[in-house]
């Protein structure tokens, strides 16, 4: 962590004592921060009200914030990149299996019993005398250091089943082992149908975090061990060749043409917003006229279909050689002039066009 960041999270401590407050860094940042990975997105937990730190932060750095309703939480962007989420130490009891949880204040410790697994669930206090220090109840530093994923509880993915695709995730993120006890917890969970409990919206959420992994291929082929890619999309196919990918949106739209004729299911399925699955969309449509473009198709398009299918040739790519300005120049109208534009589409897509030149010999060959 950069030293003027330190600075900074020190400031906030001080200013948590002078107000009577308890302040921690919390859950993943602490983690990163105990295996050295940079981070500039930090959670703080504060025993108490959090306005102070968050009107503190606002006065001495101009922070600009983003309040919520939500257990006196914020979001804190400050001009030097960091960013602080501010929210009260809480417990969290779910009245029901997949239930958003009911919260009330507590203190720091139930806070972290909270968590989902035992590598989120450490603290660095924020505090003058203490900074730093390392609050450990779960031997949440043990599993950083070890490379595992463990639950708190053996009631977690009752509690919340989206655990099940974020324990996936995680192991795939930093390449670690899910433990046996945990492991027979998620198949346990799917098994008993756990996931049933979800919305579909909550599933795909988690479907698109892991797609917006670095490495998602991993967590999918996680996904598929445990039997949690069937509640993605039924029978899901994927391969390694995702990784190469580098947006959610592109990913998407690989998946679907992986998907083969159930590709435009797929996408239809996850009920995700139009800007989201346009690509895929795009590409499925490119796939399904088995013909040329009538206009350039998007460069995101291209990187996904020659992904898809490496070595396809540049012309069946392209848009139309000819548009209905030039078959009119060559005396071509009425209502037969779609129809002709349409079969030298597909006559360049098969090959038998690959260049203008070669348009205009086809269409006098073929008499149009």
């Amino acid at each position: 962590m950069k030293q003027s960041h330190k600075r900074i999270l020190k400031e906030i401590g001080l200013k948590a004592a002078a107000c009577g407050l308890k302040a921690w860094a919390v859950g993943g940042c602490a983690r990163d921060l105990l295996i050295g990975k940079h981070t500039e997105d930090i959670d703080i937990c504060v025993e108490g009200e959090t306005s102070p730190l968050i009107e503190f932060c606002a006065e001495k750095y101009g922070a600009e914030v983003l309040r919520f309703n939500d257990f006196g939480t914020a979001r804190v962007n400050l001009a030097c990149g960091l960013k602080l989420d501010f929210v009260r130490c809480r417990a969290e009891v779910y009245a029901e299996p997949g239930a958003l949880p009911k919260v009330r204040p507590a203190g720091l410790k139930e806070d972290l019993f909270r968590r989902d697994f035992t590598a989120n669930a450490l603290a660095l206090s924020l505090m003058p005398g203490e900074f730093f220090r390392e609050y450990d109840f779960f031997n949440s530093k043990e599993a950083v250091l070890g490379g595992y994923v463990k639950v708190l509880h053996d009631k977690s993915f009752l509690d919340d089943p989206t655990r099940l695709f974020r324990a996936v995730r995680f192991a795939a993120r930093f390449g670690w082992e899910i433990e046996p006890f945990t492991e027979g917890l998620m198949r346990d969970a799917v098994k008993k149908g756990y996931v049933n409990f979800l919305s579909r919206q909550r599933i795909v959420h988690e479907f698109i975090k892991i797609l917006g992994e670095s490495r998602p291929y991993q967590a999918l082929k996680y996904a598929a061990e445990y039997k949690l890619a069937d509640f993605i999309f039924k029978g899901l196919k994927f391969n390694a060749k995702i990784n190469k990918l580098k947006t959610v949106e592109e990913r998407l739209a690989y998946l679907a043409l992986l998907q083969g004729s159930c590709g435009a299911e797929f996408a239809e399925s996850l009920l995700l917003p139009k800007k989201i699955t346009a690509l895929s969309l795009e590409v499925l449509k490119w796939r399904k006229s088995k013909a040329a473009p009538f206009k350039a198709l998007s460069k995101e398009a291209l990187r996904v279909i020659k992904l898809y299918k490496p070595g396809i040739e540049s012309f069946r790519l392209k848009p139309l050689f000819l548009c209905a300005e030039d078959l009119s120049v060559l005396g071509y109208s009425g209502p037969a002039l779609g129809a002709e534009l349409k079969a030298l589409a597909k006559a360049q897509y098969s090959g038998k066009v690959r260049s203008r030149r070669g348009a205009f010999s086809y269409i006098k060959k073929a008499g149009f």
